[in-house]
């Protein structure tokens, strides 16, 4: 049965220590504003605990959680909780099988490799309007997990670590969230991951990971703010990259409708592209092929080509925007292109090749001028 237990160390409830002395499974802690101190941590058993204050900031709890095989839930509701050094803050054992509920709750870090959420057992995660700063979420490879994260914020741009790292098994919503750091699939990875209206500094997407991205935006300008490897499948709509698209080994992309400042293509990786923009270069390598529908391929001076395939590469396009700005098209080694262009910046395309049977280009004037490489 559900007991209501009221803490508080001013004489309206009973302190804190008994309360957890006389712990039962389904009570519910509701703390005062105030500072409640766990020397040894806590192992948890099926219990809520709510600050009653007006903010998290004002109920703050020093120490961390562990659930085990007997914990089915545990929710916190209104609190701030701060990890002990060489702990993570909340941390779910392999033989758990538990829901884990934050709401508006802040967690923080030491900004160090233990994790603010670390799971390895089997668990249904969800944030709402939570905030995890200076630590990260991590899903490790024992994880059977469903993550749902909604209004809510990660900030741990670290250069060594995760802001969320997926490891394991399962599903990943994150909806209406920002992510400050990278969001991080790994290579044993078997997931799939949702983002939606959210944004994210960094994604890095390796293992057998599908992705669907909608209203959502990558903000770091490195030339692979967005890398995805492995055997990933990728589904973008409406976004925007303010860096590069990376994509390789057996990829496979849908990019609809988005804005990319740069987007690179190699190995053995496919990509198909729709009412969408290419802002400064694109690059297809080895043996990567890309299929355009109604793209604008533009350039900028820092990049001696706007279009730039290589290798085996092949791209074939149809009702094509380009701006070279100055910059060039190439077509170098093997690499074949079939192009039909519906606008330019320019009157005349300058195209550098070594074969000119392997460009195809209608819709304009083009030039070749030979690689001398």
């Amino acid at each position: 049965m559900t007991r209501l237990v009221k803490v508080s160390g001013r004489g309206d409830g009973i302190d804190w220590k008994s309360a957890l002395k006389n712990l039962e499974p389904d009570d519910v802690l509701l703390l005062a504003p105030g500072f409640y101190e766990l020397d040894q941590g806590l192992e948890v058993n099926n219990i809520t605990i709510k600050g009653t204050g007006n903010t998290p900031e004002e109920t703050v709890i020093n120490g961390f959680f562990v659930l085990e095989s007997n914990c089915d839930f545990f929710t916190l509701e209104n609190v701030s909780l701060q990890t002990k050094s060489d702990h993570n803050t909340i941390y779910v054992e392999d033989d758990a099988d538990t829901y884990l509920t934050l709401r508006n709750t802040t967690l923080y870090g030491d900004e160090n490799d233990m994790a603010a959420i670390a799971v390895n057992g089997k668990c249904t995660l969800e944030l709402f309007s939570s905030k995890i700063l200076n630590s990260s979420i991590s899903l490790f490879a024992q994880a059977d997990f469903r993550l749902t994260m909604s209004d809510s914020v990660v900030d741990y741009d670290s250069k060594d670590y995760a802001a969320v790292g997926i490891q394991g098994k399962g599903t990943a919503i994150i909806s209406n969230s920002i992510i400050r750091g990278n969001l991080s699939t790994y290579p044993s990875s078997n997931s799939e991951v949702d983002l939606n209206s959210s944004s994210i500094s960094y994604g890095l997407i390796h293992g057998q990971t599908w992705v669907n991205m909608l209203n959502s935006t990558v903000e770091k300008n490195d030339d692979s703010s967005f890398y995805v490897s492995d055997d990933s499948w990728v589904n973008i709509v409406q976004s925007e990259f303010k860096g590069g698209i990376f994509l390789d080994k057996n990829t496979r992309t849908l990019i609809q409708n988005s804005k990319i400042d740069r987007l690179i293509v190699c190995d053995n990786a496919k990509v198909t592209l729709n009412n969408s923009t290419i802002v400064s270069h694109a690059d297809f390598q080895d043996n990567a092929s890309g299929d355009a529908t109604r793209v604008a391929f533009s350039g900028r001076d820092e990049f001696e080509y706007f279009l730039a395939l290589n290798g085996h590469a092949s791209l074939s396009g149809r009702d094509l925007i380009i701006n070279p700005n100055g910059s060039t098209l190439a077509v170098q080694d093997d690499a074949k292109i079939k192009l039909n262009i519906v606008s330019s910046s320019d009157k005349d395309l300058e195209v550098e090749c070594n074969s000119r049977p392997n460009v195809n280009i209608l819709g304009m004037r083009w030039e070749a001028k030979k690689n001398n490489d």
